[in-house]
Parts: structure tokens; sequence; C-alpha cells
């Protein structure tokens, strides 16, 4: 066994306040503010009217992992599932609480807020699959609006099979220094560099079918709208060969985006068995793009 260097865990106590058990106040780091042009950078985020470059949301849904095992523990892991609509955007070293409902039974309701008071993400968890997560409830009340234009060629169901993917060793240790709850197994591989991979880096390798979007025109910034992770069989590891199977189920239109819902099935190469399922809602920002940029101009 071979394991890496991991900063000592933080302590994690769970308190209580108005029917939700709450996790303690974290200062989540931005670990993309390098990427110029996207949203995570600062000049990019501030010229499109955020306050600065923005934290994905993948790094805080690594926030609820502990109370997801206060409440359930491990087998959530296995069978569980995490539904998050991002409100509020939060940006490097603010700090933010995750908080669980303390009532609900194998759902219950999520969120985070951060000093001020705000909610920042809010959605739901369960313990096994969940057809009707907070994601997918809200999708099924949107509507198409405006004929899309960085999204013209994506049609609803459109679909890619068979896109390969995988969890790099060297892409867990460079998270254990900026996601929040570090848990001392995800420092640890064997000699094939086989370990267990954070939800973060798990929803990163999901990702994988945008590169195969029929979209000619990339001028365009985008950012999370919503993520709703399901494990089946989970969890998932680093060095580990999935395929993905992904299916376009809506396009949407709101005042600043163009919203693309896509659900993703992970499934491992080796035994066949699915492994998660992932609903991502990407919003594109009109203003971003030169197909928008006179009408935007003119709101």
């Amino acid at each position: 066994m071979t394991s890496a260097t991991i900063r000592a865990d933080e302590p994690f106590e769970v308190g209580a306040a108005e029917g939700w058990w709450c996790g303690p106040w974290r200062r989540p780091r931005n670990n993309s503010s390098h990427e110029v042009g996207s949203i995570h950078d600062d000049a990019t985020a501030r010229g499109l009217g955020f306050r600065g470059g923005t934290i994905a949301g993948s790094i805080h849904m690594e926030q609820f992992l502990p109370l997801l095992r206060h409440v359930w523990g491990d087998p959530w892991q296995q069978t569980g599932g995490l539904s998050l609509w991002f409100r509020e955007p939060s940006l490097d070293g603010e700090p933010v609480q995750a908080q669980i409902a303390v009532e609900g039974g194998h759902r219950r309701g999520v969120r985070m807020v951060n000093a001020a008071g705000a909610v920042v993400l809010e959605g739901s968890a369960s313990l096994s699959l969940d057809g009707q997560g907070a994601v997918r409830q809200r999708m099924q009340q949107m509507q198409p609006g405006a004929a899309p234009r960085i999204l013209a060629q994506v049609q609803s169901g459109w679909t890619m099979r068979g896109v390969r993917t995988r969890i790099p060793r060297a892409d867990v240790l460079k998270r254990l220094d900026i996601i929040t709850e570090c848990r001392a197994e995800l420092a640890h591989a064997d000699i094939q560099g086989v370990g267990l991979a954070p939800l973060s880096a798990a929803v990163h390798a999901a990702r994988a079918f945008e590169d195969h979007l029929p979209i000619p025109d990339k001028r365009f910034v985008g950012l999370f709208g919503a993520i709703e992770w399901q494990w089946i069989h989970g969890p998932m590891f680093t060095e580990t060969d999935y395929e993905l199977d992904a299916k376009v189920l809506a396009v949407t239109d709101s005042p600043r985006s163009e919203m693309l819902w896509t659900e993703v099935m992970v499934t491992s190469v080796l035994s066949g068995r699915d492994v998660a399922r992932m609903l991502i809602l990407s919003r594109l920002l009109k203003s971003s793009s030169p197909l928008w940029q006179s009408e935007v101009f003119q709101r």
C-alpha cells in the first residue's frame, strides 16, 4: 500500500438549530482561479456582473459528506443521493455552513448558508435511489423560452454513448488541499494508484461527455446551475476505467442563461455495473457570447 501526505482532518462537530443538523463553518477554496476566461477567474467573473471568481459547486458538495454520514452512515456512499440547486455564488475563502434537515426519513432537505444568512444552495438528499430529487423536480417546472443560439444544435434527446473516463490519482492529490472535508482514506491507494475518489473528482470525470456536445461557437462562459448525484453501486475509484452514457433531457431558457439539462450514467468497465447517475444543469451565460451580445447590451 502507498499513501500520500495529507493534512490533519479538521474536527467536525454536528450542531442543531431550528430543525437542521449543522456542520462547522468552513472556508472553501477556489481551486480553478487560474483558469483565465472562466467563471472562476476574478476578472472574467466581475466582467459578467459577479462579485469575483466563483467556487465550483462540486467543491461545496464535499462539505455535506460528514453530515450525510451522521444521518445515514457509510451506506450513503453506496446508494445515496445529493440533489443541489445553486442559488448564490460564493468566493474563495468565504465562510459557509452545510445543513441537513433533522426530520424527513430517507429523503431530507439540505442547504448551505453563508455568514450573512443567505442560502448559497439548497435541495435534497436521500439514502436510496430517488427519482424525484430537488433538481429533477425543478427541471420539470422549466419552460423552453427563447430559441437557443449557443445550444442551437443541441436538441432534447441528443445522446452520446460509450465515452471513456477515469479519475487520475494525481488529480485527487491536488484536491486534498482544497476540499473542506479531507477524509484520511482519500490519501491511500494501492501500488497501481487505485484508491477512493472524492465526490468532486467523480463529478468532474462524469462531465467528460461535454467535449462531444455539438456546440460550434465555444466563446461563452458557463457555470453549474445544479447538480444531482445519485450513487447506484458506489463509490468511485481512481485509476479505474468508467464509461459514460449521456442524454440531453431539456434545453431551457432564463433571462441571463441558456440552460442545458443532461443526465449521465456512469458504468464500471470492469464489472459492467452502473455506479452512479448524474443530472447536471449547465448555465451558459448569454452576455458572454457574441451570439447574444447585442440583445444583452440593450437590456
